[in-house]
Parts: C-alpha cells; sequence; structure tokens
C-alpha cells in the first residue's frame, strides 16, 4: 500500500487519546486551510469534527487558530495502525502515527453485522441473544458474553425499545464488546442484512425467556445451531405487569412459554431457578479484581454501599431506615451510599431525605473501584411487597460476586434463591430482624475474602459447557418465527455497481458505460449497476436548468427520475440507480436501505469507484466493508480551485491509499499523482497500478439505419462537452472550408453561449445541443468525418477521449488536434497545428466530393479490444476471492512502539 514519505517541518500534529468512542487530536500546518486526514490500516476513517479550538496546542506551537479534531474510533482494534496526514490541497504527507491501545466496538450497521459473520464463521463461536439493551435487562447478557469471551468467539445481540431509551444501558455505554444493538422499529432491516450476508451461529445463549429474545435467537440460527435459554428473574413475572399489547407483554406469555419448552439446555443464576428450569447454575461472574483500595484503618463512619439498578422491590427505602437504626443500636457510625439508576426517579428523592448519599449511574468500568471503597456491599433489603415473592423467589442480585470479587462483606437479604449461598465466605445472609447482626458480623470477619469459583468466569462456562452438551438443534418451532418471505431483501447476487462520480451515466456511452456493458456483456448471469448520488439541491438544481437548449439538464434530468426509480436498464441489461438524499448526514443512513433494498452483500459483491465523488467521506466505513477498485477515469485538480482542491486531494489521496487496485487511464495521469507523492514506484511494479485506455463497445447493438435523408454536401461533427478545452477558433476556420462542408455541434455549451452564438449565426453549422449516446450513434450513419478540436491545454492534458473511440466504431474517421492520451492510429490522424488540422479536413471534402459517398473506414472488432479485455481480467481476478471474508489489509500488528515520530517535548 501507498507509504508516503515524512517531511519534518511542513506539519505537526498528533492522534491523541481515546474516549467515548471517539480519538481527539490537532494539526496544524506550514499554511492555512491544512486538513486533517486520518487512516486505519490504510482505510479512511470518518472526521467527525475540525477546527475545534485547542488553547493548549497554540501555547505549544506558538501559532493561532482552532487546530483541534475528532474523528470516530468505531470498530478500531488493538494494534491498527492509526496515520494522521495533513492535506493542503497540491500534497498530502504524513504527520502522525499511533497504535492503537484500546478496542472500541463496531459502530456502523454494515460494519457491525460483517464483524459479526467473522466472529461466527469460527465453529465454536457463540451467540448472546437479549431482548433489551436500554435498560438492565442486557446486564444479565453482557454476564454471559464475558462468560463466553474468555473462552472462545463472542458477540451480543440486543433489541433496543425506544420506550426504554435509545442509547445502550449506560452502565455498559463505554465497553468494549462486540454487539449488534437493532431498534426495534428497523428490525426487519438489520433482519435481511443478516439474510443477505449468510450470518448464523453455531451456538446461541438466550438471555431471559422474552419473545424478542426468541424472535432475535431464530434470525441468527442455522438449520444446526444449538441453543440455551438462561433464566436470572421470573421472566413472566415481570411481562405480566407490562402493559397488554406490548411485544414483550401478557399476551407474548404463552408464546414464549411454548417456544420455551422447545429447548432442551438451560443455565440459571439461582438455585431456585436451576431447580424450577432444570438447568446448569450460571452464577452472574465476574473477574477477580487486583487493584483494590482498603478502607481506612480508623474510619469515622462505615461505609455501606449498593451499585446497581434501584427500584422499589430492592428494599433501598427499607434499608436507609434499617441503616439508621443499626448504627444506633451498634453505637457505629453508619453512611449509606446508593449509586444507580433510579426508576421512578423520586425513589431517589426519597433516599436523599433520609440522608443517603446518591449518584447516578456508574460505568461499568468504574464499577469496581468505587465497591472497594465501601466497607460492605448491601445487595438488597427484604420488603413487604404483595408482589415481591414472586421475584425474591428466584431473582439473586449481581451484587453478590460484585462484592465478593473486590474482597468486600456482601449484606444479601433472605430468599429461597440464596438459601445455598449460606456457607460462602463473605456472604451474610439477613433478615429484616437480623440487619444489625449482620452489619456487626460482617465487620468482625477476620478471614481475606475472594471470589468463589462458582462467581468466576472459569466457573460459570463449565457449568455453560455443561449446558452446551443438552442443547440440541433448532426446534421447528423457531422457524415459524422468521417473517413472510415478501419482507425479506434481495437474495444476494454476484453483483458488480459502478459508483459514478457525476449524475450522467447512462446516456452518454462514458467510460463507467463501457466497463458495465462490457463486464454484462462477459458475464450475463451477473448483475451490474451503474449507481450515482444525488443531493437534493443538486437536482433541484437540474430541473432549474432543464429548459436551457445548450444545457445537459435537458436529459440528464428525465434520466435522473428513472434512476431514482430504478426503471432505468439499458440496451445490455446494465441497471442505473441514483440516491437522491436530502442531507449530508442523510446519505450513510440511504446508502445502507438501499444496499439492503437491492440485495448488495459485501460477501457477493464488489466496487468499482469513479472519484470524486461529493460526500463520500459519509459512507466510507460502508465502502471499507467491500472489495474496491479505484478508476482514476479524469483528472479532477485542474477543475478545482483554491478550497476545493483540498477537498478533492483529500479523497483522492483517501481511495488511492484503501484501494485493492488502482486503474488509471493515461499514463500521463500515472506520473502526475506520482508527483504528487499518492503513489509509489512500488505501487507500479507490484502491479497494484494499470493503465487501461479507453474502449468503445456499443455500436454493433444499434439497429441498422439508412443515411438520413435531404442530407447535401459534407458532414463533419463533433460531439462532447464544448463548456471546456474547445479551439472555438478552429471550428470557425473549418467553416469557411466550404459552404458544403455542415458542421454538426453536439453536446453541452451553456458556458460558452457568446462563442456558440458566432458559430451558429453562420449556415453550414447545426447545433444539435446535448443528445443521448443513441442519438449520437444515428447521426454518426450520416457524417463523413468526425474531429476533435480540443486545445492542449491543463484540463485535456489528463484526458483520454472517449469520443474517438465511438467514432471510429462507427467507421467514422477522425482528425484530432495534438493532445496527450491521442495517437495516430487507424482511421485517425492527429496534426499538431491549425494548418495541417484544416488541410487535412479539406482534403476529406474534395475526396467525398469526387465520390460522392460516405466515407468509411473498417469496423473494428469489438471483442478483442485489449483494453477491454485488461479490464475485465481485473474485476474478474478482484471477484476470485469475494466469496471469501474481505482480504484485511496489512493483518499483522506493526512492530513500532506505540507513537512515531518524535514528541515535541
Amino acid at each position: 500500500m501507498t507509504k508516503l514519505p515524512y517531511r519534518q517541518g511542513e506539519a505537526l500534529g498528533r492522534i491523541e487519546k481515546q474516549a467515548d468512542g471517539k480519538y481527539s487530536g490537532w494539526l496544524v500546518g506550514a499554511e492555512d486551510g491544512t486538513e486533517p486526514l486520518v487512516l486505519k490500516n490504510n482505510f479512511p476513517i470518518k472526521l467527525l469534527r475540525k477546527d475545534i479550538p485547542r488553547r493548549d496546542v497554540n501555547s505549544k506551537v506558538g501559532l493561532p487558530g482552532d487546530l483541534g479534531f475528532e474523528f470516530s474510533a468505531e470498530g478500531i482494534e488493538i494494534g491498527d495502525r492509526l496515520e494522521l496526514h495533513a492535506c493542503n490541497g497540491e500534497r498530502s504527507w504524513l504527520v502522525h502515527v499511533k497504535i492503537a491501545e484500546q478496542r472500541v466496538p463496531a459502530g456502523a450497521i454494515l460494519q457491525q453485522v460483517m464483524k459479526a459473520r467473522q466472529v461466527s464463521k469460527s465453529p465454536d463461536s457463540v451467540a448472546i441473544a437479549c431482548w433489551e439493551s436500554s435498560h438492565n435487562p442486557i446486564g444479565r447478557a453482557h454476564v454471559l458474553y464475558n462468560v463466553i469471551a474468555k473462552h472462545r468467539p463472542a458477540f451480543l445481540f440486543s433489541f433496543n425499545f425506544s420506550e426504554f431509551g435509545t442509547k445502550l444501558w449506560p452502565p455498559l455505554e463505554n465497553e468494549n464488546f462486540d454487539r449488534i444493538v437493532i431498534p426495534w422499529d428497523d428490525r426487519h432491516r438489520y433482519f435481511s442484512l443478516f439474510q443477505m450476508v449468510g450470518l448464523h451461529f453455531p451456538t446461541i445463549w438466550l438471555s431471559k425467556p422474552r419473545l424478542p429474545t426468541f424472535e432475535l435467537a431464530a434470525r441468527i440460527s442455522g438449520k444446526t445451531t444449538k441453543l440455551i435459554l438462561d433464566h436470572d428473574d421470573n421472566d413472566h413475572h415481570f411481562s405480566k405487569q407490562t402493559k397488554a399489547d406490548r411485544y414483550y407483554g401478557p399476551n407474548s406469555v404463552p408464546l414464549a412459554s411454548y417456544l420455551q419448552r422447545a429447548i432442551t439446555a438451560h443455565t440459571a443464576a439461582s438455585a431456585t431457578l436451576a431447580v424450577e428450569c432444570d438447568a446448569e447454575i450460571v452464577r452472574h461472574a465476574r473477574p477477580a479484581y487486583q487493584s483494590v483500595t482498603p478502607p481506612a484503618a480508623h474510619p469515622e463512619a462505615i461505609k455501606i454501599g449498593f451499585i446497581g439498578t434501584v427500584r422499589p422491590h430492592k428494599g433501598l427505602i427499607e434499608a436507609a431506615r434499617a441503616i439508621r437504626v443499626s448504627s444506633w443500636n451498634l453505637q457505629i457510625p453508619l453512611e449509606f451510599h446508593v449509586y444507580g439508576d433510579f426508576s421512578p426517579a423520586s425513589l431517589k428523592d426519597e433516599l436523599i431525605e433520609l440522608g443517603v448519599v446518591v449518584q447516578d449511574n456508574v460505568k461499568n468500568a468504574d464499577l469496581f473501584d468505587l465497591l472497594s471503597t465501601f466497607d460492605v456491599v448491601l445487595t438488597g433489603f427484604p420488603t413487604q411487597g404483595v408482589n415481591d415473592e414472586s421475584i425474591t423467589k428466584y431473582q439473586i442480585s449481581s451484587k453478590i460476586g460484585d462484592a465478593l470479587a473486590v474482597g468486600r462483606p456482601a449484606l444479601v437479604p433472605y430468599s429461597q434463591s440464596v438459601e445455598d449461598l449460606e456457607n460462602v465466605n463473605g456472604v451474610f445472609i439477613f433478615h429484616g430482624s437480623t440487619f444489625s447482626a449482620a452489619i456487626k458480623n460482617a465487620m468482625a470477619l477476620q478471614t481475606e475474602i475472594g471470589l468463589p469459583h462458582q462467581f468466576s468466569f472459569d466457573g460459570a462456562y463449565e457449568a455453560f459447557h455443561t449446558a452446551e452438551a443438552k442443547a440440541t438443534t433448532l426446534p421447528m418451532s423457531f422457524s415459524l418465527l422468521a417473517a413472510d418471505k415478501s419482507e425479506q431483501a434481495v437474495a444476494p447476487q454476484d453483483t458488480l455497481v459502478l459508483l459514478w462520480k457525476q449524475n450522467d451515466a447512462g446516456i452518454y456511452g462514458r467510460r463507467v458505460d463501457q466497463i458495465a456493458r462490457s463486464y454484462k456483456s462477459l458475464f450475463p448471469s451477473f448483475r451490474v449497476i451503474v449507481l450515482e448520488f444525488c443531493h437534493r439541491t443538486t437536482y433541484d438544481s437540474i430541473l432549474k436548468q432543464a429548459f436551457e437548449f445548450s444545457g445537459d439538464a435537458k436529459i440528464v434530468g428525465p434520466a435522473i427520475d428513472r434512476k431514482i426509480a430504478r426503471s432505468y436498464r439499458d440496451g445490455f441489461d446494465v441497471d442505473y440507480h441514483t440516491i437522491l438524499h436530502s442531507s449530508v448526514g442523510s446519505l450513510n443512513e440511504d446508502f445502507m436501505s438501499y444496499l439492503v433494498e437491492q440485495g448488495i452483500s459485501p460477501t457477493h459483491s464488489m466496487l468499482i469507484l469513479f472519484p470524486v465523488i461529493r460526500f463520500l467521506e459519509e459512507v466510507y466505513d460502508i465502502i471499507s466493508q467491500f472489495r474496491c477498485i479505484i478508476d482514476i477515469v479524469d483528472n479532477q485538480f485542474p477543475w478545482a480551485n483554491e478550497t476545493t482542491k483540498r477537498y478533492v486531494g483529500s479523497q483522492y489521496f483517501s481511495l488511492i491509499s484503501m484501494a485493492e487496485t488502482l486503474v488509471f487511464n493515461s499514463q500521463f495521469n500515472v506520473d502526475f499523482f506520482k508527483d504528487y507523492g499518492m503513489i509509489t514506484d512500488q505501487d507500479i511494479e507490484s502491479g497494484r497500478v494499470s493503465v487501461i485506455s479507453n474502449w468503445y463497445s456499443g455500436a454493433e447493438e444499434q439497429m441498422p439505419q439508412e443515411r438520413m435523408g435531404g442530407e447535401t454536401g459534407f458532414n463533419v461533427i463533433y460531439s462532447g462537452n464544448m463548456n471546456d478545452r474547445i479551439d472555438w477558433a478552429l471550428l470557425e476556420s473549418l467553416t469557411l472550408i466550404s459552404d458544403d462542408i455542415t458542421l454538426h455541434l453536439v453536446g453541452a455549451a451553456r458556458r460558452q453561449i457568446p462563442a456558440l452564438s458566432r458559430l451558429t449565426a453562420r449556415k453550414n453549422v447545426v447545433y444539435w445541443g446535448p443528445m443521448q449516446e443513441s442519438q449520437v450513434l444515428n447521426l454518426l450513419r450520416s457524417c463523413d468525418l468526425a474531429i476533435l478540436p480540443h486545445l492542449s491545454d491543463e484540463i485535456s492534458s489528463y484526458m483520454n477521449p472517449l469520443k474517438v473511440h465511438m467514432y471510429r466504431a462507427m467507421g467514422v474517421p477522425v482528425i484530432s488536434t495534438e493532445v496527450l492520451g491521442l495517437a495516430a492510429d487507424d482511421g485517425l490522424s492527429v496534426f499538431p497545428d491549425h494548418a495541417g488540422f484544416l488541410d487535412a479536413v479539406k482534403q476529406a471534402f474534395e475526396q467525398h466530393h469526387l465520390s460522392d459517398k460516405v466515407s468509411r473506414i473498417d469496423l473494428p472488432e469489438d471483442g478483442k479490444n485489449p483494453s477491454a479485455r485488461a479490464y475485465m481480467k481485473i474485476i474478474i481476478q478482484s471477484f476470485a476471492g469475494r466469496k471469501d471474508d474481505k482480504k484485511v489489509l496489512n493483518p499483522q500488528t506493526p512492530r513500532v512502539v506505540a507513537e512515531l515520530l518524535p514528541p515535541l517535548d
């Protein structure tokens, strides 16, 4: 892959710490407007914010400006190479390298699904299925995940019901575990994507017997999947307390019970649940915590702490009162701390009135540090609630394991579910009447408290392994949970997607059209799609220009409408689609929805990208999951101004860095990008870079027609964009040769109206305006000569005119000015000056006058075109490995220190 040299002094910058799923950093260039670019293992990462004030950096480097930036850390693994590059529109160069020391789970849907698929390919992998992720149900599922992840590949799936919140349960929001959280209302899109990529796990551990858990398991299972159902609460009781028609409410209980009966393997958090469900006991396991903060030797007060979900049945209001009474009874100052999620919120106010120290949710990463500051951990308190018996009979607090993990005594209210823990060192079971004695005994304990094996990950895994041996394959009843076939995405099919940079594919027969139709002709069973992005403002602008005779809009607009409607298919069976997006931020969502709608999966598809594509940076996370060919079809730098050059340069650099294969249309373009430092000799020598000039196919698909009636004299044609690089003086001179020479001009010229008007004032000039490819081909049948009157300027230097191949494919001889990328050949004459060009036109005219026949050259054999064959070979090679997991670039961990390039201080 491309490695750019670091040039000391052109820019300074750093990638700094990761927090909350994003990295921060700063960059200062030798000139204003230097843009930060961040690559992860050569793939571009989306920039979240830039121009952030960083006064500390201003002070350090002695330069003004808002120098900070942030980029997404989602999907970054430990050992990934993060590179900060600076781009000033002229060059891009390496500024800083950091090796990631923390992993952050994938956040984008396609990244998540492809990571889950990768995990599922391991024959011993396990999926955890959880019914809800925005409140505490995911807490138990996270325990199960940790139990598995210590021994085998694991991935956690859960739904999100908006009534519980739209974010991950706060204690877990910064935890680095692999997961997919599915918004309930969007679940069928996820299900379709699972189906597209063939996602199914060999074993699924279902957390809680709620109906959504069963549906989720059904969607990620295969015919041989084993199911294990975990119980840690009386979930049927909780379901019945829910609103009647909720998917997880009382009406769902009979179906959940029916599905549960078909599962042969069970685990449970408590002994009472284990007996009732014939389950193996899997405790709320915890890691042994090493860095414990010992309590003060002579505390002013004994700190009793509770951290977790605060609900009425936990009895914490009663506990607060009992602690006050115990403090008086024992003549010991007792201080009660309650931290966590309060529901209802009034519980917090009641506790404060009772003198309790309260705090909102504690992140899982901070849990053990806080617990180790307590002298005693309280897990709950007996209550007098009528319905509490239905809960406490089965529920066992996860706080028992928390306390033992940090070596603290656990005060546990008596219930049948904890009877078997009576003899566990550090566990003090109490009744309401024996609470003071339990506190006294806990404080008097002399032996060191350790984490019992049954509360460890290893102990829990042994129980899981025993349960797994009892598991049978997927019950038939689970297949009934699958959605109707009409709701499923299109089944994945081998698909080539060509992402075009403009909104005019399928109209003029450009390079993207030639590649698409050549591949479709070679592989008729493959689906070939040319795709475009179109922002709503661009679409509206096209509609406003549709009345202009000399503008593209009059034929581009109707084509876009057909592409948006997915009804545009050409004569080669190539589909043309447009994604119309209303905002920059919506493109990622719109693109993802399109891929699901069309069944375009990274497992069966590949992309060809033609930069520069507007807003492409919004979908970097999506395209990074596909194998990509980057086609530098022309060079956008000459069109760019000082402001847009940085954007152009950033995208070129990003795509060139990530591409497995680069295709250029001319050697001149290769040399240009090599001089810019974006490709190296190694890229060229390795075969990563190919030069494939244009070709034309499609003339043979045109219905044969006779020469149009009424034509007299000698007909000369130019077809193409006339807004740039046209030698208008040469065209005018051509019309002066003879009035019997008719010059046909085809193409957009809305920015050159004065020059065009001077020509159309002449009687032997016909301006057709923009025309579609098929119309031009039919016009060519009546033309004797085609011309290429291009100026040799900065723009034309990087072109490889395809229209020459179109003219010749129709048998029309061509006369051209001297521009790079063209050399004289059969049917093509090239002249360096006006005189030679005009003499050649005059000679062709005179020969026609003598013969009175349409001039023709022999038609080339389209199937033998070397450029087409070379390009098809590249696509075939890329597709060859497409059914396998996407190749990871630079998979080895770089043998470098965590930060490269010298520090500033």
